[in-house]
């Protein structure tokens, strides 16, 4: 137990990387937002909703011993089926490689 935790205290946080991610989307011009969750918010909507190509983008962040809940899945799958594209993101190399977008980079 204490190996897990002294290996989850040098993972990036969780904000931290949402913030990378945030930047990313800022120098790409890509229409995005944060969403903050609360008592009265669905479960499971991703941690950042926005535009790419017209389609529907939710990008679920987590800390890459993070864990996604199934209302987390669910959520994202609904905007797949719709023709969106939602994915989990440990990391911006995450975003650029769900965006397809590893061209721009050198990566």
């Amino acid at each position: 137990m204490k190996g897990q935790r002294e290996k989850r205290k040098l993972e990036p946080r969780e904000k931290d990387i949402t913030k990378s991610i945030r930047d990313l989307l800022k120098q790409l011009g890509i229409f995005h937002f944060k969403h903050w969750g609360g008592p009265m918010s669905e479960k499971g909507i991703p941690d950042i909703l926005g535009i790419w190509q017209g389609r529907m983008l939710g990008i679920e962040v987590k800390r890459p011993s993070g864990k996604v809940s199934p209302e987390q899945e669910a959520f994202m799958l609904r905007i797949n089926e719709a023709g969106g594209l939602a994915f989990v993101a440990h990391s911006v190399k995450d975003v650029i490689e769900n965006l397809g977008i590893k061209d721009r980079f050198l990566v």
